[in-house]
């Protein structure tokens, strides 16, 4: 039997979450919750209060001309304002739909990755997903609990990171590289040093994650593809 001390310490080896086995049966993802993602798109953008005023302000102005439509120069400071307010309603709504994580958010994507080893289109996605979506909203980070639209999002989001932070550097494929360098590796296996040269960062701890997710990432790859050709025995 556990004493206390021992039941706190493994509350503390785990995510800050109800068991996982719970989470997988109950997780629910904006795609599960949104008839289309044009009306999860329109939710997210009703609930963003500034993008609201920047729609609002238009709209005002438009009622605003259909009164004074006579008065010539009010029209004209009308007129220019509504195209004015256009312009900054255009940018708000492409500063949304671009908007990208911070460095904090950016490790607790690499340590959900990290900590859960996911396959390729595994249902670890949705978990990650899902705790990604509330950990944002908690932290005041997004707006909603919906940054994520499905698992596939996320894990697309994931590999976007990884290519973005690759090395410009012409180098030889990784599977060159552990022949050359580990050549007793197992294929399975791989290594911190394989993925290294492939992986550049400014920030050495935001670095070190992205290393060591781009591994476990790696290792998914192989094994999905050697799952999917059994009979290509790969190096």
């Amino acid at each position: 039997m556990q004493t206390p001390s021992e039941n706190t310490d493994v509350k503390l080896d785990t995510l800050d979450e109800p068991s996982a086995h719970l989470i997988e049966e109950n997780v629910a993802l904006p795609e599960d919750t949104f008839n289309s993602y044009r009306s999860y798109i329109l939710n997210e953008i009703a609930r963003c209060k500034p993008l609201m005023i920047m729609f609002l302000i238009p709209v005002c102005l438009v009622l605003l001309i259909t009164f004074f439509h006579d008065i010539k120069g009010i029209l004209v400071f009308l007129v220019i304002s509504l195209i004015l307010s256009i312009i900054i309603l255009l940018i708000g709504i492409t500063a949304f739909v671009s908007e990208t994580l911070n460095k904090g958010s950016i490790i607790k994507l690499l340590v959900e990755v990290i900590t859960r080893k996911p396959a390729v289109g595994g249902k670890e996605w949705r978990i990650i997903a899902y705790n990604m979506n509330q950990y944002l909203f908690d932290h005041g980070i997004w707006h909603t609990p919906y940054y994520f639209f499905c698992e596939h999002r996320c894990h697309e989001f994931f590999k976007s990171l990884i290519e973005q932070t690759r090395s410009n550097a012409h180098l030889s494929s990784p599977t060159n590289g552990a022949e050359n360098t580990q050549s007793n590796t197992p294929a399975k296996k791989v290594s911190n040093e394989m993925v290294k040269p492939y992986i550049f960062s400014s920030d050495p701890v935001l670095e070190a994650y992205l290393i060591k997710a781009a591994e476990i990432n790696i290792e998914a790859e192989f094994e999905y593809w050697r799952k999917q050709y059994p009979e290509v025995d790969l190096p």
